[in-house]
């Protein structure tokens, strides 16, 4: 068999539906197997190459790698196809439909098992395709520039804007009529920052998902949300680089009409080129400069005073093959995120801090065993386990629009290391109008001031007429930086 050349990452997406197995069920048939190639909208296709490759070879190794069940396997690769030319009796049936949305399609003759490996499943990261040898694209890479944030010492965290019908507050481009009290944003973040003395002291706006409203992503609300963060940083004097845009299941499209979706169908497309991400991806690159392709877990460290904060940013929006489509799910590509979190060489006192979007601990009752429930995050539990061994001192997230404050700390079982404290803060809803809130809530914002040797909490009311809300929260978690 020739060496192998090319690895493919895949995944079991499809319900039911054993990957490996059905094509060798055709395999075993036909002698041959069509093998399709579920390219990102966000990766390049070096389609040519490829093509010559298989003219001067005949045949050529390929690696198929699922990294999240840590398997391998070894192929004997003979042709390779664009969509149009494909015949579709060699493609499995549970995606034969679907040949046209793929990059195309490589005709395998041999699937055979190989030992996982570890080395090849690093490189490929998130993307579907590596050219065996080569380093995975930087873009996927999980640690970002860091930002600058001299003298500096307090983190704004908001959540769950809404911009669009949604949104309750008022925009910068509406005209306010007489009896109408609603504020921008802007100006009742900034109103209340001036009440606690902090204007002048914010270093980063970490905002954890959930920017538009059922993912509209029209002109209008994605026109107010720019307009709206570039008012507030010009106003907090903020580099773009300062703000951390976390996705939220309304930014991150996974079923239009959740009523109606075919699962198994959803699943073939969606779960493999990911356009449900372009949206909120093309808005970070105008929000924060950060590349279109580059990828949702990742690090960014923070320069303050006399401290750095890294934050550990994860895609909690990683699509399930299931109906339950309000669950979140971070997946393999967010576990490495948090292990390159736990690799940042330490210069001085270094703070640690998780930002997604779903919940990690229970904030409201859960509202299984609906079908279609909102709650915690499937593998929250792998998640914090991982969180702890990077020491993460603070993990934040959205969703509910219900603000919480909780400790999450677990005893050593078998002798084994015991994890330190996570303080995890749910932020509540920063933007959303009155009657998407569970009743009795009100629209809320935190801030942090990290010190020394703690980080000061304060968990605020946000009105809408930039009056005085109340303090829900005011209080120190005693949290060490890492050193050196």
């Amino acid at each position: 068999m020739a060496a192998p050349v090319i690895a493919l990452r895949f995944r079991d997406a499809t319900p039911d539906v054993d990957t490996i197995a059905e094509h060798r069920k055709i395999l075993d048939r036909e002698a041959r197997v069509g093998w399709g190639w579920w390219k990102k909208t966000f990766e390049s296709a070096d389609i040519a190459r490829i093509s010559a490759l298989l003219r001067d070879n005949q045949e050529i190794g390929i690696i198929l790698i699922d990294r999240a069940t840590e398997r391998s396997f070894q192929c004997a690769c003979t042709g390779f196809a664009e969509p149009s030319a494909v015949e579709p009796r060699i493609v499995p049936s549970y995606y034969r439909e679907k040949i046209a949305e793929t990059a195309g399609i490589f005709t395998l003759r041999t699937i055979m098992d190989m030992k996982y490996d570890e080395a090849l499943g690093d490189a490929i990261r998130e993307q579907t395709f590596l050219w065996i040898g080569t380093v995975s694209d930087p873009a996927l890479g999980h640690v970002a520039v860091a930002a600058e944030a001299p003298g500096r010492s307090c983190i704004l965290h908001l959540s769950d804007l809404h911009f669009g019908k949604d949104y309750g507050f008022r925009l910068e481009s509406e005209d306010q009529s007489i009896g109408n009290g609603r504020h921008t944003l802007s100006d009742c973040i900034v109103a209340d920052l001036e009440r606690l003395g902090l204007t002048n002291d914010v270093a980063a706006v970490v905002v954890t998902g959930d920017f538009m409203t059922h993912g509209n992503w029209s002109a209008a609300p994605r026109s107010a949300a720019l307009h709206e963060f570039d008012t507030l940083r010009r106003r907090l004097r903020l580099e773009k680089s300062q703000i951390v845009a976390v996705p939220g299941n309304h930014d991150v499209v996974r079923y239009a009409d959740p009523a109606s979706i075919d699962v198994r169908e959803n699943a073939v497309v969606k779960q493999a080129n990911y356009e449900h991400e372009t949206m909120f991806r093309t808005f970070v690159d105008e929000l924060v400069g950060r590349d279109w392709k580059a990828s949702l877990n990742y690090v960014r460290r923070i320069h303050l005073g006399n401290a750095d904060l890294d934050i550990c940013v994860l895609n909690s929006c990683t699509i399930a093959a299931t109906e339950w489509t309000e669950y979140g799910y971070v997946g393999r590509n967010g576990l490495d995120a948090i292990a390159d979190l736990a690799k940042q060489e330490i210069e001085r006192p270094t703070f640690r801090f998780l930002a997604l979007h779903h919940h990690l601990l229970p904030v409201a009752n859960v509202e299984a065993p609906k079908s279609k429930g909102v709650t915690l995050t499937l593998d929250a539990s792998e998640i914090l386990a991982a969180a702890q061994r990077a020491g993460v001192n603070v993990a934040l997230h959205g969703h509910q629009h219900k603000p919480k404050i909780a400790l999450y700390q677990n005893l050593p079982l078998n002798g084994e290391a015991a994890g330190g404290p996570i303080h995890v803060v749910a932020n509540g809803s920063t933007g959303a109008k009155n009657d998407r809130l569970p009743p009795g809530e009100r629209n809320t914002y935190c801030v942090f001031r990290l010190k020394a040797d703690a980080i000061d909490v304060w968990v605020r009311e946000l009105r809408l007429d930039a009056v005085a809300g109340a303090q829900v929260f005011h209080g120190t978690l005693p949290v060490v930086p890492v050193v050196a």
